[in-house]
Formats: C-alpha cells, sequence, structure tokens
C-alpha cells in the first residue's frame, strides 16, 4: 500500500529487490477503531463493492475468481487482523538477512513490525504506519528501509491475491503466458492517480486456468522516494509456493523472487528467497499498537 534507506546504492538495490506495497488508504471513519469491532455491516459492504468492481471486466472476473480459490474477500476481511513472520534473505550476500514479525489491521491497512534477532528475544528494531504516521525506534538507522517504505511490504505480498481488490485497483487482461511448464491467465495490475504512495507501480498475476490460484507475480517498484524524476525498477518475478491454510483462507509459505528478462519472457536464478511462517488471523488488536512508540523517530513525508 505504501512505499519508502540512507541514499547508499547498496540500500537501494536492497530495497528495489524486495519490493514495496502498494495500494490505497482507507476511510477515516473505519481507521478509527479495533478491526475486530467493525460492524458486520461495514464488511459486507466493502465486500459486496469490490466484488461489483471485480465483475465489470474480463480481467477483473479472474482476480475475484483467485481471491475466491484462496478463500474469499469475505473470509479476509472478516478475520480483521493478520499475524506472520517474514524471513527475507538475499541468497548471494546473507548478511543482508532480515526477519521481521509483522502485525497487519486488514480493514484500515495499518501495520507493525518488529525485527527479530538471529537469537534473544529484544528486537533489534520497531517500525509502524498508523495510516498518518511512519515511525520506527530506536532511531531512523535501526533498519535498513524506511518505515514508511517496509511498513506494509510484506503484508502486500502475502496479501495477493486479496489485495487486489482494493479500491482505486485497475485490472488490464494480458495475453496467456508460460512460466514453469504451464501456460498462466495473466492480469496486469495498475493503479489510479493519488492511490497510495506510488501509483506507478504495478503487478501482473500469473493465475492457474483451471484452479484459479496465484502461482507468480510480476511488478515493478516506482515509488517516487527512489525515482524522484519518474521511472521504475527492472521487473522481478515472485513465484508463490509452499501455501498454508490460515483460517480458511490460503496464504504463501514461501515467496522466491527472480530478475525477469523480458525480451525472452523467462526468470532467471532465483536471487531472494523469502519464508513466511507463524500466520494468525483473527487477534484483537488495539488501535494503538499501531501508534508510534515513546521516543520513536516519526514523520509523515514519503
Amino acid at each position: 500500500m505504501h512505499r519508502w534507506f540512507v541514499v547508499v546504492v547498496s540500500l537501494v538495490a536492497f530495497a528495489c529487490e524486495g519490493g514495496p506495497a502498494q495500494g490505497p488508504f482507507e476511510p477515516a471513519e473505519s481507521a478509527s477503531r479495533d478491526s475486530s469491532e467493525i460492524p458486520d455491516s461495514w464488511r459486507q459492504a466493502r465486500a459486496d463493492e469490490a466484488r461489483a468492481r471485480l465483475a465489470e471486466s474480463d480481467a477483473g472476473r479472474l482476480v475475484a475468481a483467485a481471491i475466491e480459490a484462496h478463500g474469499g474477500l469475505d473470509g479476509w476481511l472478516s478475520a480483521g487482523t493478520l499475524r506472520f513472520d517474514f524471513d527475507y534473505q538475499p541468497l548471494a550476500n546473507p548478511a543482508r538477512r532480515m526477519r521481521t514479525h509483522n502485525e497487519v489491521d486488514l480493514w484500515s491497512a495499518w501495520a507493525r513490525q518488529e525485527e527479530l534477532p538471529a537469537s534473544g528475544n529484544q528486537p533489534l528494531a520497531v517500525l509502524g504506519w498508523n495510516g498518518e504516521e511512519a515511525w520506527i525506534t530506536p532511531d531512523a538507522d535501526a533498519f535498513p528501509s524506511p518505515a514508511r517504505f517496509w511498513a506494509l511490504t510484506p503484508y502486500y505480498f502475502v496479501g495477493m491475491p486479496f489485495v487486489a481488490a482494493d479500491p482505486g485497483t485497475r485490472y488490464e487482461r494480458l495475453p496467456d503466458a508460460p512460466l514453469d511448464g504451464q501456460t498462466f491467465q495473466l492480469v496486469k495490475l495498475t493503479y489510479a492517480d493519488g492511490t497510495g504512495d506510488s501509483p506507478d507501480d504495478y503487478y501482473v498475476l500469473y493465475l492457474h486456468p483451471e484452479t484459479h490460484r496465484l502461482h507468480a507475480l510480476r511488478y515493478v517498484v516506482a515509488y517516487p522516494g527512489f525515482f524522484p524524476e519518474g521511472g521504475h525498477t527492472p521487473e522481478k518475478i515472485m513465484r508463490y509456493t509452499q501455501p498454508t491454510e490460515v483460517g480458511g483462507l490460503l496464504l504463501p509459505g514461501q515467496l522466491d523472487t527472480s530478475a525477469w528478462d523480458p525480451e525472452s519472457g523467462a526468470p532467471g536464478e532465483v536471487v531472494t528467497r523469502i519464508e513466511v511462517s507463524g500466520q494468525a488471523l483473527g487477534a484483537r488488536v488495539p488501535p494503538s499498537v499501531y501508534d508510534p512508540e515513546a521516543g520513536a523517530v516519526v514523520t509523515r513525508e514519503l
């Protein structure tokens, strides 16, 4: 939903390799309360609006089918919250490995993350986003990526294809294409102006023609903080593997990212492996969890 290092080439490459989350902010009236207390009528209205919007095109209907194949939008919104650990492993540079524990409000898209140490229980950094402010503690350099960029990045990848139903998303049917010995249905996601922090990002979903499940996601990062004059990173492709059923929803257990060769239309070797574990839905989390901790560095800027 958003995106956001010190101006060092190696760190920028790291951020672009992982990719940012993308999507719109949610209505203020829904973001002021514990998502577990959102009335069912509000959830139903939001799900109905998304389904109606998806039904307007062939591309949208394919996305709707994918969401249903992964457990359905009603189940996603009713869960209220999502917890998971995100173990980001650049295979060529183990020193840049990052492990974070993520807590996300699925209604408001607020997030809190703790960077987990290799041993012990004390987080190396804590960061978050509450819809207005991004924050990090103990200091601005405690984490390799800015809080606003990274707070929702893991959530957006783990939340596909559910987050593809977010308002402001546009859908384009692309020709079917092969990958890993199977021909997939392709849908490109772009974003209306003003949607999230980086509306020029795009994603291409690889959907199985029979199961409708998401097999892979091709994407670019166009976050203005990295590309103030426009432009974006080269395309990468992320394969979704080891699906895990959690509360009736199908979530990824592993995400493997490769460079994408647009000329050959084929991926290169896997460069980043992300292990997703500890997935849990429905925990009651008060909104204050997402607010800045005492002494945190707070920003409202991209």
